[in-house]
């Protein structure tokens, strides 16, 4: 479920919204010179700067200091860190916030160390990071439109990228072998189609198939060609095109029955996929 406040928690802060999923967080900030006083999150927190300069010293308690990062660049700062910042002008960040116990998940799950460590680091470059953040942004500004399947697919992609990236040794992930058996696959195609309207998990596709969420997401873009989310919208599509077809409801009645609870979103994801609107998809098959 997501929140969405604003608040000004800093004489530093002009302004601030957040929202929050299971596992993983964003808060969009824009700043004023000023001095960020020491905090500590019980997450991983990864900075995004979102303006082309900004100009400034991030400062943690084990004497990590960072200077002037800009857009483009990332910077992790592991849980339970002490955290202090001075800005020396206006600027604009994300900062995502990542519950420990994925990335330790997604470690356990690979084969890598138990005792993986996220360790304090920045990036003048990290397009992984930078797309998970605008994706969340993005997600932030359509009002949750996507389902939780969506943020929890970003969550794992993060998780799975710090402990590649971001920790004491880059731990190689080991070949996985299980794979998603045809089997597995008609049962979670199975239960996507019996319960396409609903907003799915990541958690809930993965329990069907009796594997892990990592693996999962792999083995299924693997075996489909697509990610979970990416294979929801196209059922949602495909129900809606067979709703036009075959009966004369509303458009904002077909949306609904295919999955989609916003109108604007149905339309838009529609004509993305068919290259039509719903309205002409309909008419093209009408006599």
């Amino acid at each position: 479920m997501q929140t969405f406040v604003q608040n000004h928690s800093s004489p530093a802060v002009v302004f601030k919204r957040r929202a929050a999923w299971d596992g993983i967080r964003l808060e969009h900030f824009r700043f004023r010179a000023g001095e960020m006083p020491e905090h500590i999150h019980k997450e991983h927190l990864v900075l995004v700067p979102l303006s082309e300069n900004c100009n400034g010293e991030i400062r943690t308690a084990s004497g990590f200091r960072v200077r002037a990062q800009a857009k483009g660049a990332a910077c992790v700062i592991p849980s339970g860190q002490a955290l202090s910042a001075r800005l020396e002008g206006e600027a604009e960040h994300l900062a995502i916030y990542l519950e420990p116990s994925l990335v330790f998940r997604a470690a356990s799950e690979s084969g890598a160390s138990s005792a993986v460590e996220v360790v304090e680091r920045c990036s003048l470059s990290d397009p992984i990071i930078n797309h998970v953040g605008m994706a969340l942004l993005a997600e932030m500004d359509s009002e949750g439109l996507s389902g939780r399947l969506y943020a929890e697919s970003l969550a794992n992609v993060l998780a799975v990228h710090l402990l590649r990236h971001y920790t004491v040794a880059e731990s190689r992930a080991q070949k996985f072998t299980g794979g998603l058996s045809g089997h597995r696959l008609r049962a979670v195609m199975d239960f996507i189609a019996e319960n396409y309207e609903q907003d799915l998990s990541l958690t809930e596709l993965a329990h069907v198939a009796g594997m892990s969420t990592f693996h999962f997401a792999r083995e299924f873009k693997r075996a489909t060609g697509t990610t979970p989310h990416q294979y929801l919208i196209k059922f949602r599509v495909e129900r809606a095109k067979a709703l036009l077809v075959e009966s004369e409801i509303p458009l904002v009645e077909v949306g609904f029955r295919s999955g989609f609870s916003h109108q604007s979103h149905f339309s838009r994801l529609f004509r993305r996929l068919t290259g039509t609107t719903p309205l002409s998809y309909r008419l093209m098959f009408q006599s």
